[in-house]
């Protein structure tokens, strides 16, 4: 019996592990905010392209480089975008903010109801620092194409 109860606490110790998210890296942040596309461009089903301001504040006291980035949308909303990876070379300087324009390829739903619905997008960002290394920090992201942002 006491075996049991000791390979269930194992058991539920190693699941307890597998759900946890961990964050890596030093606290850089990724914020996204769409520009440029009024809904009115998501009333007709198809490709469309999306832009977004990419801002990634580095509290750090070594400059960073975002290699890459990938964004993916999470559920219903008036575009989807494919989880495609999309390489970069973009400078953050130390203790600053740095401010970039991507943009991407998605796909509008189509019709005027859902023209207007948010996005919900996941990004993971792939830094590489000279005394960081390299590290990966998630983000999701709420954007409503009423607003851009």
């Amino acid at each position: 019996m006491k075996s049991v109860v000791s390979a269930l606490s194992v058991l539920l110790f190693l699941a307890a592990c597998a759900s946890t998210t961990h964050s890596s890296g030093p606290n850089v942040t990724v914020q996204l905010q769409q520009i440029n596309n009024p809904s009115e461009v998501f009333y007709y089903r198809g490709p469309i392209s999306v832009q977004y301001r990419v801002g990634i504040t580095n509290p750090t006291a070594e400059a960073l480089t975002l290699q890459r980035l990938d964004l993916q949308t999470i559920g219903p909303g008036a575009y989807s975008l494919r989880a495609n990876g999309t390489p970069m070379n973009l400078r953050v300087p130390a203790n600053s903010t740095a401010v970039y324009t991507i943009s991407v390829w998605g796909y509008a739903r189509g019709g005027y109801l859902a023209s207007t619905e948010p996005v919900t997008l996941r990004g993971t960002a792939y830094f590489q620092g000279p005394t960081s290394g390299a590290f990966i920090k998630m983000f999701n992201e709420n954007i409503s194409p009423t607003t851009g942002g």
